[in-house]
């Protein structure tokens, strides 16, 4: 199995898998309203924030590929990595930042390098994102990251943006 090796630097961050010790501050990211207003799991509460990090962790074991941990000057800052696409079973990229490091640059720094990761170690020409259409910020960022938008779905009765980015 190919599997996307963690963890993965750039210049600012550390993009790595998660830790016993990493549930407390990822539960204030994801109790966080604002911050989850978007994100189809809604605002988790503590034991739901474990079980997550538990399901990542086993993902990326499983499929050589999941949702890392974000750290930053040695403080985790939010989560970024993949899914598969529930249509196709490629890659769906997808990120949350705590609501402190929104504007920084993390969310576009850290979803590519994670592009550049799944083009260089799985068998995929396509890494997808769905993006909520009330969500600016991040529809800003997946076309800064070079993603380009291929049509409008409707999860969960929501209208969502579909992007792509294809391997050069």
């Amino acid at each position: 199995m190919k599997r996307i090796r963690v963890p993965i630097r750039t210049p600012r961050l550390v993009i790595r898998r998660f830790e016993r010790d990493d549930v407390d501050r990822m539960h204030e990211i994801f109790g966080d309203e604002q911050v989850m207003r978007y994100i189809p799991l809604g605002v988790l509460d503590r034991s739901a924030t474990e079980r997550l990090l538990a399901t990542y962790n086993r993902n990326y074991d499983e499929r050589g590929y999941s949702f890392w941990g974000i750290e930053h000057d040695g403080q985790l800052v939010g989560d970024v990595g993949f899914n598969a696409y529930a249509e196709t079973g490629e890659p769906e990229l997808g990120y949350t930042l705590a609501r402190d490091s929104w504007g920084s640059g993390f969310a576009s720094e850290a979803a590519s390098a994670c592009i550049d990761a799944a083009f260089s170690e799985l068998d995929t020409d396509r890494v997808l994102a769905v993006v909520d259409l009330e969500n600016d910020a991040s529809l800003r960022t997946a076309e800064r990251i070079g993603m380009t938008r291929i049509g409008t779905i409707h999860p969960r009765s929501r209208a969502h943006a579909l992007f792509e980015r294809r391997r050069a």
